[in-house]
């Protein structure tokens, strides 16, 4: 399933909006403490919010503004510096998308915004572990079809986090069980 670049970027920016609602909607609990020393199994004070999430959003609106970045000082376009928000880095891609394409790595852009938003979509509406059926050896293609993902996300995620690649008939094969362990 191939879809052209805006409408990746408008799924983009409905995916971050997605997480940053659900942050921000999250009903924050008290923090737990046990300051009467009653209860021996709070170890301090805990977030009010699901930290997690959070440096996942983060993350990933950093990882945008990188790729603005680069492609506005490849391209002599004005960026604002100070702007954090995720949405509005898809919404600047999604406004300049017919310049993208007088870059010269403009396949490496659409790829890499391509694979963010397979990502994006995967950590809202992740699959049931059990139901990915993986022999102990896949390629990366095998892998991503398992997972709802592209081949080149596969390759880029084992590369980023050491999962073992193993040479097989000339083909690159990953050790599934390392990939189940992080993420399934």
């Amino acid at each position: 399933m191939t879809t052209d670049l805006p409408t990746t970027l408008r799924h983009l920016a409905h995916h971050l909006h997605h997480l940053q609602t659900e942050i921000w909607e999250n009903r924050y609990h008290a923090a737990r403490t046990s300051q009467t020393g009653t209860r021996h199994t709070t170890t301090g004070p805990s977030s009010p919010t699901d930290d997690t999430q959070l440096d996942y959003l983060l993350d990933t609106q950093t990882r945008l503004r990188e790729l603005a970045t680069n492609t506005s000082e490849d391209l002599h376009l004005l960026i604002p510096h100070n702007t954090q928000v995720g949405n509005y880095w898809a919404a600047w891609f999604y406004r300049h998308h017919t310049q993208l394409q007088d870059l010269t790595w403009y396949e490496d852009l659409e790829t890499e915004l391509r694979d963010l938003e397979a990502e994006l979509r995967h950590h809202i509406h992740p699959q049931d572990p059990h139901a990915v059926k993986l022999p102990d050896y896949a390629t990366a293609d095998e892998i991503a079809q398992a997972l709802g993902k592209t081949p080149s996300a596969v390759r880029k995620w084992c590369v980023r986090h050491k999962v073992t690649a193993y040479t097989q008939d000339g083909r690159c094969h990953y050790r599934t069980t390392e990939i189940r362990g992080r993420y399934t």
